[in-house]
Order: C-alpha cells, then structure tokens, then sequence
C-alpha cells in the first residue's frame, strides 16, 4: 500500500507542476464486450462477473469459487486478466484527465517512481519529481517538452513489450528443454475455444499449449458451435468448452518448425487423451508406443547447464 501512495503522490505532485510533460501510466476500462465469452460460459455455474468497476470486479472474483474444485477460482482470475487492456504510458498533455484513470488499481492518476534501478520511466519521474520539489535544480529541456515526452513513453511501451515477448521466448526455451525426451499424461482445463481446436493449461506445470481438432486424415472431428463457444462432435456425443477437464499428453514435437526470424524451433505438442474422441483422442495402445520410443529425460540440473554452457546446442530446440 505505501509503494501505491508513493507513485499516486509523486504522480499528483509532477502532474501539478508539469501538467503538460508529466510521464503517466494509464490502465483503460476493458470493453464490456471483451467478456462476454467468459461470462457466456460462467452463466451455467450461476456466477457473474460485475466489470463496472474494479472493485465491483474483484468483489465477484472473490465470489468465483466452487466448493469442489479449488483451483476453478485461479483460472477466472487467469482468464479475466485476458479480458483487461494493456497498461501503458503516456504524456499528460496528450490526453484529458478522464484518460488518466489507471483501471486496475483504481486511482485516478497515478505513474511509476518506487522503482528508478530497474525502470527508465522510474528514472525520468525521479527527475520530473527533483525539478517540482525545488525550483534551482537544472533539468534538459526535453523533460518539459510533451512532444518529446510523448516520443519517449511510446518508447518505453514498446520496449515493455519487448521484454514481455523474450519473457515468453525464454519460458517457451526452457519449457521445450524440460519436455524434451519426456511423454507427460495431465489433466487440464481448457482455456479458450478456437475455430480449429482448444486452448488447455495444465495447472501442475503452469504450462498452456492448443489441441488442434483435425483429425489423423486432416478432416475437422470437432465442429466449432459459434453460438455456445463451444467444439461439438458430428454426433453431438461430445463437446467441449472453458473451464472443461481434459486429459492431455504434452511432448516435444520433434519436427523442427521455421520461426519468423529463420531459425528452426521445436513446440510443445500437446494431444487429447480423454474425453475419447475417435480420430483425434489418443488411444492407451498409442500413449504406450509413444512412451517406449521416448529418449532419456534430462534433469533440471543438465538444463540449465545446457543453456548456459552451450547455447549454440539449444537454438534447434
């Protein structure tokens, strides 16, 4: 609570003196659209989620439970913070003070200050701050400059996507070198219905991959239900929408794929094992045979050397 007081104080404090230049951080309402899957698929569980505000919101969030799965309330968690906008920064004279409004954290204004070693926008509130607080302190040109300013947040998006996609690649990395020679059989939930298969995120390992729905022929055994969100089997026997327990194989496909940038990247192959689906589920007799050519596992241990020793071995990986 005291680094949130801090940043919407120091947010109030620049803003008064540089009410053109001051570097913000804005959280948008999410669209009220953006949620209706979700509570399309909450409304058989009789739960609601209420997005006219964030605290209306956290308050139905702490309501999302069922008594006979504790982990249900993670995944409304998950998949509501899908639902939200992206955070991001801006120059107060490029917006009216209705846009300042950080969603999320339900302030009015507010910016990032409590954390200048490890944050460049930290850095320039650091000095925003300094040149409010006393009046002698010399200071570039360019921090009072709001087309600069605003030159310089857009940058300092793009670079946190930037971090936030070789997040991603390194989980992606290490999770590929885990799997690698092991066949994994897990239960999960599914996460999101696709046109052409389901998202699943297994909870045991925090990992989340697609079942793609075409069959070994490569024909659909599972048409998408646009109305009900939902995978529906040509006999209608099965069908498959959020929140739904499967059981799942995860592996290394061992087919290398070409990545955007030109190198060769193997994925996480996850295969449906339960509910049976003929053509698509696995069945025991194909579960056993992909176990016994599977070749020896590596520890944690041999991992991370791997990747830190020998990083030319892992880029085919």
């Amino acid at each position: 609570e005291f680094m949130l007081l801090a940043n919407i104080s120091v947010a109030r404090k620049i803003y008064e003196h540089f009410p053109d230049a001051a570097m913000l951080r804005r959280h948008p309402e999410p669209l009220a659209q953006s949620f209706d899957s979700l509570q399309q698929a909450l409304k058989p569980l009789n739960i609601q989620l209420e997005t006219g505000s964030s605290l209306a919101l956290a308050q139905s969030l702490d309501r999302a439970v069922l008594p006979d799965d504790p982990y249900f309330n993670n995944l409304v968690r998950i998949l509501t913070t899908r639902c939200m906008m992206q955070a991001q920064y801006f120059c107060s004279g490029t917006l009216t003070p209705d846009e300042f409004r950080h969603y999320g954290l339900a302030t009015e204004i507010y910016t990032h200050f409590t954390s200048p070693i490890r944050r460049y926008a930290d850095v320039m509130v650091h000095r925003l701050l300094h040149a409010a607080v006393d009046r002698d302190a010399g200071y570039a040109s360019e921090l009072t400059n709001k087309v600069a300013m605003a030159e310089q947040s857009d940058v300092l998006n793009h670079r946190h996507r930037m971090a936030q996609q070789a997040g991603r690649a390194s989980v992606e990395l290490y999770t590929s070198l885990f799997f690698k020679g092991k066949t994994v059989d897990e239960e999960g939930y599914v996460t999101q219905v696709l046109q052409n298969g389901f998202s699943v995120l297994i909870p045991s390992y925090g990992v989340e991959g697609i079942v793609y729905t075409t069959s070994k022929g490569d024909t659909p055994v599972l048409e998408y239900d646009k109305a009900a969100h939902s995978l529906v089997s040509s006999d209608a026997s099965v069908s498959i929408g959020l929140f739904q327990h499967v059981r799942v194989v995860l592996q290394v496909d061992d087919s290398p794929v070409s990545a955007n940038v030109g190198s060769m990247r193997r994925k996480l192959l996850l295969q449906l094992v339960e509910p049976h689906v003929p053509g698509l589920s696995l069945t025991e007799t194909e579960l056993s045979a992909i176990r016994a050519t599977k070749p020896t596992q590596r520890s944690e241990a041999q991992i991370i050397e791997l990747v830190t020793t020998h990083p030319e071995q892992v880029q085919s990986i």
